[in-house]
């Protein structure tokens, strides 16, 4: 090879490498921007405080009996043995909201909590972001049983993103209050309901990467992978 081509080809990876490694954040949105329709957000990007609420009043913690998590890369890391509980606060008790978290599975269990105000026994209000096997599905019960909608199969070792949104549904003419249920997996909307009941009526912690009340069934619903974030937002 002729030392021109040689050198123009050493001067364009070098280019494309620059251009990779260019700080574009002005491009786009800034976290503070992002951040602006929730109240509530987990981004995991210190690892002495692991559970840090980017608004600070919704701080998750790690049980006495459960062993420690670790954040890499500004992801949490769940091994399957542990998680984090959020105490239960006015900010998850409304009855419209959104929920954005993005995660990667490495492994499956049967069930595997990934954000969850899970409530034990039965009667109570709750729901969860859950994978059942390596099906995504959304979990609500509010005046009567669970509701459960699928938001597909995920795939294990790749990042993927679910957003839940629970809002006013317009009901026309009808007197009846109902709340549209939109579940989107990766940009893509996979389930559009009306629902008639909220579930804004918590009354247990919720819980990150497994259920914190310690149902027997299933090992505590541990998720195994990493969670870059979780982002929710009362409306």
């Amino acid at each position: 090879m002729k030392y021109g081509k040689m050198m123009a080809g050493v001067w364009l990876l070098w280019s494309l490498a620059m251009m990779a490694c260019s700080d574009d954040s002005s491009t786009g949105p800034s976290l503070e921007e992002i951040l602006a329709e929730y109240s509530v957000a987990y981004e995991f990007d210190d690892p002495a405080n692991v559970g840090k609420d980017y608004f600070g009043k919704n701080n998750a913690v790690l049980d006495e009996d459960m062993p420690a998590v670790k954040v890499e890369d500004e992801c949490l890391v769940l091994d399957g043995k542990s998680g984090l509980r959020v105490p239960l606060s006015d900010s998850f008790k409304s009855p419209y909201f959104v929920v954005e978290v993005r995660f990667m599975a490495t492994d499956t269990l049967p069930l595997s909590n990934i954000f969850s105000a899970d409530p034990p026994g039965a009667g109570v209000d709750g729901w969860m972001i859950r994978l059942d096997g390596s099906e995504l599905r959304f979990h609500i019960r509010g005046a009567g049983d669970w509701e459960i909608f699928s938001a597909g199969k995920i795939s294990l070792n790749e990042w993927h993103t679910v957003r839940v949104e629970f809002t006013a549904a317009d009901m026309g003419e009808l007197t009846v209050l109902g709340y549209d249920l939109k579940v989107s997996l990766d940009g893509k909307e996979r389930v559009s309901e009306v629902l008639y009941s909220d579930a804004a009526n918590l009354q247990f912690d919720l819980g990150i990467g497994y259920d914190p009340h310690h149902q027997s069934r299933y090992d505590d619903r541990f998720f195994i992978g990493k969670i870059d974030y979780i982002r929710y937002g009362n409306r």
